[in-house]
Formats: structure tokens, C-alpha cells, sequence
């Protein structure tokens, strides 16, 4: 005589699904987290990408013409602080260009912080970065300038550690030490500093200024690549290097944002040099 083995009763069913059904939970909260953790590494890298003209006209745009006066003195310049912070975060952060974003809130005014906010391009463990100095307050050309140029180095990869920051208008006169107080770690040293903005003659790709000690460097890399024809070099003993970009008086924006593309290579190259002669 065969017996048939008793069917599980409803209480046992009840106790297996108390077992299971957690532990399937847990299960699915570490595949997330896992996943999670994984997907925000990825969006820390930089996206490679190709500036376009019309992207760059879009930029030029947008920042010279629909954001007015920034400065922290009034209730519509501080709105037009904020939208700027706003737009390059978004520009350069994981939905857009997928740089990781950092951010220095430590300098004050008429009650309220101001962000400096800045990325790492390039190498970026570097320890030794070459810093873009990129003012808010200033020009929408040197900002949407810096923009592109993260864009290009994406794809036009250097291995020298460059770091695009963005400052507040609240900097002191040793530019270059506030700016590397705010965006330098332990250990690491300063490779080189330019400052990038506007304001540059019309018919130039840009004016260049730097201390002495660097003149030859800069004449050097722009007569080697044939661009001393659209760089007018200013012979004087500036406190660092800075580059004021060409502004829009008679051609169209997008004949500004060529001018602007054209300038990404020497740029890339000076950072290279500066890296290379400290």
C-alpha cells in the first residue's frame, strides 16, 4: 500500500511566502543600488562630443543676449548670477556633456552665497591641472567659450589635468591664489593659470596677455602654428596670462563662433606648453 505525501497546508504556504518574499526584496534593493552606483560613475565620465558652430552661436546666444548684467549688488543681477550658475551646471553635468560638477560655496555678499563652480578636464587625476579661470560677472563670450572647450576636449584628448572654473565677482587682486584656494585639493600643485573672457578686438580671434616670463612661450606656440596673424599679442607685464576673446561687432554670430572653434587648438596647446615649462 502506497501513501501519497500530504499536500502543504495553507499556514505552511503563508510561512514560506513570510521567507521568501523578503528576501526577494532585499534581493531587488541590492541589484538597484548596485546598479545604481554603477550608472553614476558613468555619468561622471565625460560624454565625447564634437562642438558645432551652431551650438556655440546657441551659447553666444543665450549669454550675451538673453541674460543681462550680472553682479551681486542688485536683485536682477543676482538672478542673472543664478541663471548663469544654472545653465553651466546644466551644460556641463551628467545630462548634458557628463562632467562631474564640483562646487565652492565659501564667498559671501549682501547675504547670500555665491558659488564658484568648476570640472576637471583632461587628466582628471591630475595633481598637478593647468586652471581656466572663467569669470560670471564678465563677458557671456568667455563663458560660453569655456563651454565649447570641454566639449573639444572630449574629443581632442590632452593628458595634462585641466580644471574650467567659474568664478563669482568676488575674487581679490592675487587672481590666480584665489582661484587655486578654492578648487585645489591636499597635494597638489598649480601647473599653470589663464584667465578666459571677452572683450578682445573685433577683428582678432583674441588679444593675449601674460608676465614676461612667459612671452616667449606664447610667441612662440603662435607663430609655430601660424596663428599670429589673428593673435594680437599684447607686449606688456601682465600678472598672468589671459586670453580676451574676440567680440561680435560687424559679422554674424556664427562667424564669432568659428572664430571661437579656431581658438580651441591653441588653447589646448598653451595649456600643454605651460604644463610642460613650469
Amino acid at each position: 500500500m502506497t501513501t501519497s505525501a500530504p499536500e502543504p497546508t495553507r499556514n505552511s504556504a503563508i510561512k514560506i511566502a513570510i521567507v521568501v518574499i523578503p528576501t526577494l526584496l532585499i534581493l531587488s534593493i541590492c541589484i538597484a543600488l548596485y546598479l545604481g552606483a554603477n550608472a553614476d560613475q558613468e555619468e561622471s565620465k565625460p560624454l565625447v562630443g564634437e562642438v558645432t558652430v551652431s551650438e556655440m552661436a546657441d551659447y553666444l546666444t543665450k549669454l550675451n543676449t538673453m541674460i543681462g548684467e550680472r553682479d551681486v549688488r542688485t536683485p536682477s543681477g543676482q538672478k542673472a548670477l543664478r541663471q548663469i550658475a544654472a545653465i553651466t551646471m546644466g551644460s556641463l553635468g551628467p545630462e548634458n556633456l557628463g562632467y562631474e560638477i564640483f562646487k565652492s560655496q565659501s564667498d559671501s555678499a549682501e547675504g547670500l552665497l555665491w558659488p564658484s563652480i568648476w570640472i576637471k578636464a583632461g587628466d582628471r587625476e591630475s595633481i598637478n591641472p593647468v586652471v581656466l579661470a572663467v569669470p560670471q560677472a564678465e563677458s557671456g563670450t568667455g563663458i560660453a567659450f569655456a563651454y565649447g572647450l570641454a566639449e573639444y576636449l572630449t574629443s581632442h584628448q590632452t593628458k595634462v589635468g585641466v580644471r574650467i572654473f567659474f568664478y563669482s565677482p568676488l575674487q581679490d587682486d592675487d587672481l590666480p591664489a584665489w582661484v587655486w584656494a578654492r578648487c585645489s585639493e591636499e597635494g597638489e600643485t598649480l601647473k599653470g593659470f589663464i584667465k578666459v573672457t571677452g572683450g578682445g578686438a573685433d577683428m582678432d580671434w583674441a588679444e593675449l596677455r601674460s608676465p614676461a616670463a612667459s612671452q616667449s612661450l606664447v610667441t612662440t606656440l603662435t607663430e609655430r602654428k601660424g596663428w599670429d596673424s589673428n593673435i594680437r599679442l599684447k607686449e606688456e607685464d601682465a600678472p598672468y596670462l589671459e586670453i580676451r576673446l574676440s567680440e561680435r561687432q560687424r559679422g554674424t554670430r556664427s562667424e564669432q563662433a568659428q572664430r571661437l572653434i579656431r581658438m580651441m587648438p591653441l588653447v589646448k596647446e598653451l595649456v600643454e606648453d605651460l604644463a610642460e615649462a613650469q
